[in-house]
């Protein structure tokens, strides 16, 4: 499907962006439930490497409500309009959380069918078979993201904060060490800090899956 251009807005943000849970963090870490002495620091590492990984997957995991608004849209019969975030939220009922509008005039839900795990919007005809999305302007309004992170993504997370946490207090420059008669030190680059900073290859690996990769 092809437009003039898509803006897409946030119209109900998320509390926050976080993809695991201050407890999950502490129990990664090795640190104390009980203990409170890091929970702020902690606190913004996690929505840190959270924003990272969003950026990374060009895309938005936690649920937020949007607006997709298209200009000049044109498809093929059967051919999909694609929400900018998904998976798209179905209610207690099982109806995806979806309206759309087509030159100002709002869409029966009764002519479009969802699938709602890749954000597939499907237009229909009088005749309940496939049509085509054509017009001057759609708006899709919807609600979108993960009600639960998906595991990879909260392992991918706890890796790359692992990462982060460790590397705190340390010379980032410092690749080796030797104490015996008495210490020889062996120092990196000077993209070393960059380095042990990092995204983690594993954490690369987990997230892969979930990459939107935009062409």
């Amino acid at each position: 499907m092809s437009w003039g251009y898509r803006i897409t807005r946030v119209v109900t943000p998320a509390a926050s962006m976080a993809l695991v849970s201050l407890d999950a963090a502490k129990a990664a870490l090795g640190i104390d439930a009980g203990d409170t002495s890091q929970d702020a620091a902690l606190t913004a590492q996690i929505e840190s490497v959270s924003l990272a990984i969003c950026n990374w997957c060009d895309r938005i995991f936690v649920v937020q409500t949007y607006r997709d608004q298209l200009r000049g849209a044109s498809g093929s019969y059967g051919e999909p309009l694609v929400t900018r975030q998904y998976p798209i939220v179905v209610d207690s009922g099982g109806e995806p959380l979806v309206d759309v509008a087509e030159d100002g005039g709002a869409v029966d839900a009764a002519m479009i069918e969802v699938f709602p795990e890749q954000g597939a919007v499907y237009r229909l005809d009088a005749s309940m078979l496939p049509s085509a999305w054509g017009a001057a302007l759609i708006v899709v309004d919807y609600t979108a993201g993960f009600e639960t992170i998906p595991e990879p993504v909260q392992g991918a997370c706890l890796e790359w904060l692992t990462a982060r946490h460790n590397a705190i207090g340390h010379d980032p420059a410092l690749r080796s060490e030797t104490i015996p008669d008495v210490i020889t030190q062996v120092y990196g680059s000077s993209d070393s800090t960059s380095s042990a900073t990092a995204m983690p290859a594993g954490a690369r690996d987990l997230l892969g899956p979930y990459r939107i990769w935009t062409v």
